[in-house]
């Protein structure tokens, strides 16, 4: 038994094996596995287990990274780089689909210690573009903004705070949620609620979900509870990658 969860030689085969399992097995098992009544009891857990690893691993490498005499050659030794960079570019995609112009200034709900999403998407959108990243763990905007002064990403700014606590969302064209925002199906609706109030007419949600045997590892966002939201887009990655992208608009005659 681990003494926690941070990263090291028990805890990183472990969670490697469980990643491997739900990107290997064919996905039309996905619904009988699900099904099984031990799975629906273990997978809320697990879900939580899971959000919990990963915040202890994107803290560990943020100080590695910022304590690190060359930042950008230890952030490229990161084990899950690469699938940071190909959701990003999936997302990309799917917003280049359906917006116009690239967004001036996005929020990024959920941004963590380790910003690696808010990096990659700050290059893919552009020098035009802005990010505000959110957290309301004060440790990992703290450990946040060391990376990225470290790095010199100048075009993203972190604010500590809650989304419960937002109520003009309307300065932002593009509002990210990210996927361990909202564990639960309860949480997840309450996010959407307070989105659906705050943002402006016209602006974009990108909301990170999951599919088939991903669930075990992240919570999904049902289409149903994008009420008062128009539904863009719909991407369900195969391979390494593991959240699915929503994507919606607020009406502008709301």
């Amino acid at each position: 038994m681990a003494p926690d969860l941070r990263p090291g030689p028990h805890i990183d085969p472990l969670l490697h094996r469980l990643v491997h399992f739900v990107v290997s097995i064919p996905p039309d098992h996905a619904p009988a596995i699900l099904a099984d009544p031990a799975v629906r009891a273990l997978r809320p857990h697990l879900v939580a287990l899971c959000a919990r690893a990963e915040q202890e691993l994107e803290a560990a490498w943020s100080a590695w990274v910022s304590a690190s005499r060359v930042p950008p050659l230890t952030l490229l030794r990161f084990p899950y780089l690469d699938n940071y960079r190909q959701l990003t570019e999936l997302e990309h995609t799917a917003l280049a689909r359906h917006i116009a112009h690239p967004p001036r200034r996005v929020l990024f709900v959920g941004s963590g210690p380790l910003p690696l999403s808010s990096l990659h998407l700050a290059g893919v959108l552009g020098t035009g573009t802005t990010i505000d990243n959110l957290d309301r763990d004060p440790a990992a905007i703290a450990g946040a903004r060391r990376l990225t002064h470290r790095l010199d990403a100048r075009r993203l700014a972190f604010h500590h705070g809650d989304l419960a606590d937002l109520h003009d969302l309307r300065p932002y064209d593009l509002v990210v949620l990210a996927a361990l925002v909202g564990l639960t199906a309860a949480d997840k609706r309450r996010h959407l609620h307070r989105l659906r109030q705050a943002m402006a007419p016209g602006a974009v949600l990108l909301a990170r979900s999951a599919h088939g045997l991903r669930t075990l590892l992240y919570p999904a966002v049902h289409l149903e509870e994008l009420d008062g939201f128009e539904l863009l887009h719909v991407t369900h990655p195969t391979g390494p990658v593991l959240n699915s992208t929503v994507l919606a608009r607020k009406p502008r005659s709301r």
